[in-house]
C-alpha cells in the first residue's frame, strides 16, 4: 500500500483519520498514529460499499467511478441493441454511450464495407473516449449502459480487414491499441443479443450482413472473443423479442445495481 501512494516515512507524516473506534484501534495496534473523529453526515464507508447508489451525493466525484456499475450491450448489428440501449438507460435514468461508429460514419459518409484500418482506429478511441466521459460525468448516478464496446469494434476490423491486403503493419499496430483500450475498460455486465429478429437496412449497414448465416457466424466469432478475453464477467443471452429482451435485461440489471 505504502508503495502505491509513494510514501516516505522520512520525509512524510503519516496519519491515518477514523470515524471507528475499532479501526483506531486496529491501527494503533500496528503502530500508526490516528485521529478519532465523529461522523457529520450518519454514514459510513461500508454504507456506501453495500448501496452506493442511495448514498452516491456523498461520494467524492474522483471516487464515483470505482462505484459505477458498467453494462455492456453487445452482439452482431441489427438486432435492437441501440433501442434497448435506451429504453434501459430512460428506465434506470443512466447515462449510455451510443455506437460511435454510427456517428462517425454520418459524419464522414462512409458505410461499414467502406471503412479503412485507420478508420477502426478512430472507432476505438472515439468509443472509449465517448463511454469514460459518461462515466465521469454528473449525468452518472452509478450505473452506465454502453450500446458497444473495443471488443465489438475489434470483431468487425477482423471481419472487413481479414481480406485486406494491407502490406504493412496496421493489423498489429490495431491489435496493440485494442488490447490497451480493453484492459482499461471495466465490465459489471454482458448482455449479448443474439441474432433473432430481421435486419434492416439503414443506409449505411453492409447488407450482405443480412443473410442469416453470416449473422449467426458473426455473433459466433463475437461470442468466442468474449469467452477469450471478457470470459470473467457475467453474462446473460438475450433470445426473445424485444419485449423479453427487455424484462430479462431489467432482472439481470437489478441483480448488480440498486436504484435509490
Amino acid at each position: 500500500m505504502f508503495a502505491e501512494i509513494s510514501y516516505d516515512e522520512t520525509q512524510q507524516e503519516l496519519i491515518f483519520f477514523v470515524g471507528e473506534a475499532d479501526y483506531q484501534q486496529e491501527l494503533s495496534n500496528r503502530g500508526f498514529e490516528t485521529v478519532l473523529q465523529e461522523r457529520k453526515f450518519g454514514i459510513s464507508a461500508t454504507m456506501i460499499r453495500e448501496n452506493p447508489s442511495k448514498y452516491w451525493k456523498y461520494i467524492a466525484q474522483p471516487f464515483r467511478r470505482q462505484f459505477t456499475k458498467k453494462v455492456l450491450i453487445m452482439g452482431s448489428a441489427s438486432n435492437g441493441k441501440t433501442t434497448l440501449a435506451k429504453d434501459l438507460a430512460r428506465y434506470y435514468d443512466a447515462p449510455v454511450s451510443l455506437e460511435y461508429a454510427r456517428e462517425y460514419q454520418i459524419k464522414n459518409n462512409v458505410r461499414d464495407d467502406e471503412l479503412t484500418p485507420k478508420d477502426y482506429y478512430y472507432l476505438l478511441l472515439g468509443q472509449y473516449d465517448q463511454t469514460s466521459k459518461l462515466i465521469d460525468s454528473n449525468a452518472n448516478r452509478g450505473l452506465v449502459i454502453a450500446d458497444t464496446n473495443s471488443l465489438v469494434t475489434k470483431g468487425y476490423y477482423d471481419y472487413y480487414m481479414e481480406t485486406e491486403d494491407r502490406g504493412d503493419l496496421s493489423g498489429e499496430t490495431f491489435d496493440n491499441l485494442f488490447a490497451s483500450i480493453l484492459a482499461k475498460e471495466k465490465w459489471d455486465l454482458i448482455l449479448f443479443v443474439q441474432p433473432v429478429g430481421s435486419y434492416v437496412n439503414d443506409g449505411f449497414r453492409d447488407m450482405t450482413m443480412a443473410e442469416d448465416h453470416i449473422r449467426h457466424s458473426f455473433s459466433q466469432h463475437l461470442d468466442q472473443m468474449r469467452e477469450r478475453y471478457l470470459a470473467n464477467i457475467p453474462l446473460v443471452y438475450l433470445a426473445e423479442d424485444y419485449l423479453g429482451n427487455y424484462e430479462t435485461a431489467k432482472v439481470a440489471i437489478d441483480a448488480i445495481y440498486q436504484a435509490d
